[in-house]
């Protein structure tokens, strides 16, 4: 479950404070008045009834005098005691409840008998209930004033926080080094920019480290390279046996194969819309014959067969450095890991599936085999699959691998249809 928005939890903290001090506030003028009413209906009945008890030691009383409201009952009283208040203890009684009425109910003793005095407070109660309604619809009205003062408030708080988002989102590669705490000097968002602004800092430096070395291990590397390649050359001229003439064509298609690495890695280390110029399509499946003809020896020392099933000669419109990169750390994977049997190639009209009969992966083990760091050989750096799924995230390749244990494992790559 996602994190609340800001914006949420402000507006919410606000709801529970305005319910919780408006539902106490209701409760204590309840309470309050609840109190009042039983202390000053208590009192005035208990001295209403002291007074009819001297009335009656008296041999004057009458109960035609009592006000509307007043109910006096006792042995031998002209009306039958009310069931509700024949269970009562004597003292004071507040809010006693009978079929259709509310009473104030005062319990006396007379010539050791109980006499009751109830006083009728039904539009009391009622007007009771009218208060409880009228707080409850004030409680309603607070919370809708507390949602929109909330809301308002929320913008006012988040305006210069969404403003900041903004501007991060519009900065750009080149210009990077452009402070933006200036623009929010004295406010809590102006640390949070310092602190951006310093970040960036580091982040350019660390950039401007990376683009250089890059740069100059490059050149470093195409200089000797282009040297070794025009040593190549010289000798493929002369005069060699059939052996000659084949080693030299490896160590050609090495150097071209090590150009393209270097070519790749930059590719990938720029910008997503960096392209590498590209002349012609590139037939897969010419370029998976010529990795199977470079591979022979390691094939040979392993006595292991290849089944090729050619479907389609698909054409890709991607870097062929890039392409070789690709399918030779798929191929170099596969022979690395069979000790023995044999990997099968297909490829269709959209896709390429590289299948060995190699010891496999552990399932636990499948969801981290393009990370930098996972590889299943000993002092391996784990970079040839990390590297194969930049290179198919670039291009919106979908790779897939599939493996058994013990029964080997299934890498496929499916390109995007034209």
């Amino acid at each position: 479950m996602n994190k609340a928005s800001l914006r949420f939890r402000v507006i919410l903290a606000l709801v529970i404070i305005v319910t919780v001090t408006s539902a106490l506030f209701a409760g204590g003028v309840l309470f309050i008045k609840a109190q009042l009413e039983e202390v000053i209906f208590g009192n005035m009945v208990s001295g209403q009834l002291e007074d009819i008890k001297r009335q009656l030691r008296e041999d004057r009383f009458d109960e035609s005098s009592l006000f509307a409201g007043w109910h006096f009952y006792m042995q031998g009283s002209a009306e039958p005691i009310e069931p509700a208040f024949a269970e009562l203890s004597l003292g004071s009684h507040h809010s006693v409840f009978t079929q259709d009425k509310v009473y104030q109910v005062e319990v006396g003793d007379w010539l050791g008998q109980k006499v009751y005095l109830s006083y009728d407070i039904t539009e009391w109660e009622e007007q009771e209930h009218t208060v409880l309604i009228m707080l409850l619809y004030g409680l309603l009205l607070v919370l809708a004033v507390a949602l929109v003062m909330g809301w308002t408030a929320t913008n006012t708080i988040l305006s210069p926080v969404r403003r900041l988002s903004s501007r991060l989102k519009s900065l750009q590669p080149g210009g990077r080094s452009k402070g933006i705490a200036k623009d929010y000097a004295g406010t809590e968002i102006g640390e949070i920019a310092a602190a951006f602004d310093k970040y960036m800092e580091r982040l350019d430096q660390f950039v401007e480290r990376e683009q250089s070395f890059t740069a100059a291990a490059s050149h470093e590397l195409r200089t000797p390279l282009s040297v070794m390649m025009g040593a190549v050359d010289v000798l493929s001229e002369s005069a060699q046996s059939p052996v000659s003439v084949r080693a030299i064509e490896r160590i050609n298609r090495a150097c071209n194969e090590m150009l393209a690495f270097i070519e790749a890695t930059l590719f990938l280390s720029r910008e997503g819309s960096t392209q590498i110029d590209q002349s012609d399509p590139v037939d897969l499946a010419l370029v998976m014959e010529q990795l199977l003809e470079d591979s022979a020896s390691a094939l040979a020392d392993r006595s292991l067969q290849i089944e090729k099933h050619f479907w389609d000669r698909p054409q890709l419109n991607q870097p062929l450095s890039l392409v070789q990169i690709t399918m030779s750390n798929i191929l170099r994977n596969a022979i690395e890991h069979t000790s023995s049997g044999c990997i099968t190639i297909v490829i269709d009209k959209t896709s390429i599936s590289i299948t060995d009969t190699g010891g496999g992966i552990p399932a636990q083990d499948i969801a981290f085999v393009f990370e930098r760091s996972y590889s299943t050989k000993t002092g391996g750096t784990g970079l040839g699959l990390n590297l194969v799924k930049r290179i198919c995230d670039r291009f919106n390749w979908q790779i897939e691998i599939e493996s058994e244990p013990g029964k080997g494992t299934c890498v496929r790559i499916v390109f995007p249809s034209r």
